[in-house]
């Protein structure tokens, strides 16, 4: 008997201490991985800036640089980088929670009144870079109203073209780069024609 509770205490010093730290691993491997989990965010609201316009739209995009007069920043994801003019941004919300008010309140920005002067063109050849500046992207979408506009494409494009030209007064600009132009005619509906295009000034 005496043998017995002998044999039975030297199992337990032999085996129990290797079993006892099996379990203490085990623990922490799983603490680690419930560590990895936890670190995780949706990578749609990573690296993402929001630049609030004094008309109210909302931009996704990387804020890269400042200047006195222009606020320098790409489309998320995009290494292309585009310049806006401050007096058009109301506020900017970074990235990393916080806010930033650019211009609190409207003011006027001087307006070409000669709209009609404003050159339209979708060849970037000219645009002289050295002397003029980006200001902005502007998007026109047309829908034939009349007659003549379902008859005539042409007649659809001068109307937009008259929309872009008056957009491009109001940020001041001198010229217009078309960048895509597209029609559509989706049969039972008027056709359309929407046109996307950046604003220029000289320096």
């Amino acid at each position: 008997m005496r043998n017995l509770l002998s044999f039975i205490v030297l199992v337990v010093l032999l085996y129990g201490q290797p079993l006892l730290a099996m379990e203490v691993i085990s623990v922490q491997d799983t603490t680690n991985k419930g560590t990895k989990a936890s670190a995780s965010f949706p990578k749609s609201k990573l690296g993402i800036d929001f630049i609030v316009l004094m008309k109210g739209e909302q931009r996704e995009v990387e804020i890269r640089k400042f200047s006195t007069k222009f606020i320098f920043y790409s489309k998320h994801a995009e290494s292309n980088m585009t310049q806006i003019d401050r007096r058009l941004v109301n506020a900017i919300y970074y990235r990393s929670g916080k806010k930033e008010v650019i211009t609190p309140k409207a003011v006027d920005i001087p307006q070409n009144s000669e709209w009609e002067k404003i050159k339209i063109t979708d060849n970037i050849k000219d645009i002289n870079m050295a002397l003029m500046i980006e200001i902005d992207i502007i998007e026109v979408t047309v829908e034939a109203s009349t007659r003549e506009q379902y008859v005539k494409p042409q007649t659809l494009e001068n109307s937009a073209y008259i929309i872009l030209r008056k957009k491009a007064a109001m940020l001041n600009g001198e010229v217009v780069l078309i960048r895509k132009k597209s029609h559509s005619r989706p049969y039972g509906e008027p056709p359309s024609l929407r046109i996307e295009a950046t604003a220029y000034r000289k320096i």
